[in-house]
């Protein structure tokens, strides 16, 4: 049995645990922790955490009132609406990208940062609808119930039944949408031009004229540390508080 441990172990060992010793050791290296004490780095940084937590935001108000109104429709529509909801990842990222583009352009917001933001909105939306609707589907309507019953109006119900309840579903989402919000490369160039540059854009470029830059792996490693923090971060909430 343990031999068929092998193939999987061998496919970790050579494409993520070589790759990321690599990109380790040219981040301290020399010119990889000097590049750490420019201030632009950490500017760069800070305006990608920006927008990976308003873009985040956003979806999740959007998201939360389309997922709770799946959650509540008759059994017999839920399936149809989630599908349109996984819909546009039958499309490449791409083709919806420049379908984007054709819609920002007439509003006059393409090669602006607001294009960014929307772009991340419109691309990572099913991340955070499909853990909000898994999380409100489970609430027991036994509880909504007692709720008014003990003469809190719909409202005060939903902040203080709903909303607590379904926090494993509002923190997978928002995992699910910052992490890749936060590292991605694609939207932001093609959205935004040079009015808004991230850091997965500065890390391409850095690569692109140097396939082994220590400035490019000293970020990479950057968000390697900040997606494994979120991550155990959100487990770590989930353990103590009893949202599992």
């Amino acid at each position: 049995m343990r031999g068929l441990l092998l193939p999987p172990v061998a496919w970790l060992a050579v494409f993520l645990v070589i790759p990321t010793a690599v990109v380790a050791s040219l981040a301290f290296s020399p010119e990889g922790l000097d590049s750490l004490r420019n201030a632009g780095v950490w500017v760069l940084l800070g305006r990608s955490f920006g927008v990976a937590a308003l873009s985040t935001a956003l979806c999740l108000a959007v998201s939360y009132p389309v997922a709770y109104f799946i959650a509540t429709c008759p059994p017999r529509w839920r399936s149809a609406l989630l599908f349109l909801v996984v819909l546009p990842f039958w499309t490449n990222l791409l083709v919806r990208t420049y379908s984007l583009m054709f819609v920002l352009r007439p509003l006059g917001l393409m090669l602006t940062p607001a294009a960014g933001v929307i772009g991340l909105v419109h691309s990572f939306l099913p991340f955070m609808v499909l853990p909000l609707y898994a999380s409100i589907e489970k609430v027991p309507g036994r509880l909504l119930e007692a709720s008014q019953d003990l003469g809190a109006s719909p409202w005060r119900t939903f902040w203080k039944v709903t909303v607590p309840l379904t926090m494993p579903g509002i923190g997978a989402g928002c995992i699910l949408v910052f992490i890749p919000a936060f590292g991605i490369f694609a939207l932001p160039e093609l959205l935004c031009g040079t009015t808004m540059t991230m850091v997965g854009n500065q890390i391409n470029l850095l690569y692109k004229s140097d396939a082994r830059s220590p400035q490019g792996a000293a970020l990479t490693l950057i968000l390697m540390v900040a997606t494994l923090g979120l991550t155990w971060t959100y487990h770590r909430l989930r353990k103590t508080e009893g949202l599992a």
